[in-house]
């Protein structure tokens, strides 16, 4: 059944951002297509990290995450793929207000203190209240992923 899903949801369009933190002294990112804002009162964001890769445990573990919306595939790639170790090593960044690490090539951030985490299935939802949200330059061409591969937004229709 869980492929049958996985088929049909690849053709629901997503935005797909870089959430970070630091964690025991380590800075972690993750591309994930599941952020979403879920309040305006108060502003909370969430995203679900996978409990079986152990994606969950630095964000579940910290005091807050970094929501990087950025416009270049390499940088979604390189959160994605690259070794978790060594992903901050490909990338400027610098320390947003709540210490945790902000991509310097985004177009816009959301610094977010943890909220609350639910467990559901093999996924965690990491809620966070926003504390802080910059826009960084007008710029930008937002990316989505769509039936397995990144898409560049650019007409309004």
């Amino acid at each position: 059944m869980s492929e049958k899903i996985k088929s049909v949801m690849r053709l629901f369009p997503l935005g797909v951002v870089v959430v970070t933190t630091r964690w025991k002294d380590t800075l972690v990112g993750m591309t994930v297509n599941t952020f979403n804002s879920l309040s305006l009162n108060p502003p909370l964001v969430m995203f679900s990290a996978d409990k079986v890769k152990g994606n969950d445990l630095p964000f579940k573990e910290s005091e807050g995450f970094i929501v990087n919306f950025v416009d270049k595939k390499e940088i979604l790639d390189i959160f994605a793929m690259k070794p978790v170790k060594e992903r901050f090593n490909y990338v400027k960044y610098f320390e947003a207000s709540n210490k945790m690490p902000v991509i310097a090539d985004s177009y816009a951030y959301i610094e977010a203190k943890k909220y609350s985490v639910v467990d559901i299935g093999d996924h965690a939802i990491i809620t966070g209240e926003v504390i802080n949200s910059v826009i960084v330059r007008n710029d930008f061409k937002p990316i989505i992923h769509f039936n397995r591969a990144y898409r560049q937004i650019c007409d309004v229709i």
